[in-house]
């Protein structure tokens, strides 16, 4: 039987605090945050939806006394079948008496609580870290959702070795920004903007300078107006082979002198272009055009100094 998780946290700690305990029921969770005047109706729908995703979890957020007696028992329901947590950002005895479970106090300091996970997981695989290793650690990875795994990732990179060191930091940490900006732009192309903000604040999270994060998106935009300029003469080819054809026959069309050839599209693997080329036909010309000149604005106006980096970025995402 499972039990209800009523976790007693902080509002500065809220979504991270979430995000760790939702892996206590999936690796991958899809969490549902429920809170304010519509909170009953929130959950009284989901435990009456036939139709939930496995790797569901909801986490209802400061129910007042009235609320928790009028969801327990679809809170009970739901436990059945997916994850549920009740956050608590005080200690409401009233809330807890009413709807049992199992209580847990998390830890309010974040540098405690990461050095507290760090410790239990080493711990539990027989491993160590250098203090120096934990402090670029620390300054590589701020959002907890992902510190488990990352730590993991370490030991697995280390072997038999028993002591983690900078080196390892180094070499495996720096990986997940590269895959972080990847996402950001698989979700850019999906033209998912709720994702592409989630990631682009996780970088930012996790040490990565934004001026980064916007060459990396330079580079793309620059491979997709050459994608849309290549359009006219690979007419809708929807299937990679087909499309693998012809852009060979242009690749040998074309003739870039530069050593920067990474920078242009006949010099990318055939399929990337594929994916490119699909992107291009997503968006028009002249967004794709307006987000690359306001790429190079942001990279003008950062060099210069501006305190309004981050919001400038979250502005020129939501505007494509």
């Amino acid at each position: 039987m499972k039990e209800l998780l009523v976790a007693i946290g902080s509002k500065e700690n809220i979504l991270e605090d979430i995000h760790v305990l939702a892996r206590r029921y999936t690796g991958q969770p899809d969490i549902a945050i429920v809170q304010g005047k519509d909170l009953r109706q929130a959950v009284i729908e989901k435990a009456s939806n036939l139709f939930l995703a496995e790797n569901l979890v909801v986490a209802v957020v400061d129910p007042g006394a009235a609320d928790a007696a009028a969801i327990k028992d679809h809170l009970y329901v739901l436990k059945e079948r997916i994850g549920v947590i009740v956050y608590l950002t005080s200690d409401a005895k009233d809330v807890q008496g009413i709807l049992g479970g199992k209580t847990v106090v998390l830890e309010k300091d974040k540098d405690k609580r990461i050095r507290e996970r760090v410790r239990m997981t080493l711990k539990g695989n027989g491993k160590k870290m250098t203090d120096k290793a934990f402090a670029l650690l620390t300054t590589r990875i701020r959002d907890e959702a992902i510190l488990d795994q990352e730590v993991l990732k370490l030991i697995g990179y280390v072997g038999d070795r028993a002591t983690i060191e900078s080196k390892d930091i180094n070499a495996v940490v720096a990986e997940t920004h590269e895959e972080s900006l990847m996402a950001l732009f698989d979700a850019f192309s999906k033209m998912d903007r709720k994702e592409v903000l989630g990631i682009f604040e996780g970088l930012l999270e996790n040490g990565q300078h934004i001026l980064v994060i916007q060459s990396y998106l330079v580079n793309q935009m620059r491979l997709l107006i050459q994608a849309k300029d290549l359009e006219p003469h690979i007419v809708d080819v929807r299937a990679y082979p087909a499309f693998a054809t012809v852009f060979k026959k242009w690749k040998e069309k074309t003739a870039v002198e530069t050593s920067g050839k990474k920078r242009y599209l006949p010099y990318q693997h055939p399929y990337y272009a594929f994916k490119l080329s699909g992107t291009s036909r997503r968006i028009p010309k002249q967004s794709l055009i307006e987000f690359y000149e306001f790429l190079c604005f942001l990279d003008a106006k950062i060099k210069r100094g501006t305190k309004h980096d981050r919001a400038l970025m979250e502005y020129g995402l939501l505007k494509v």
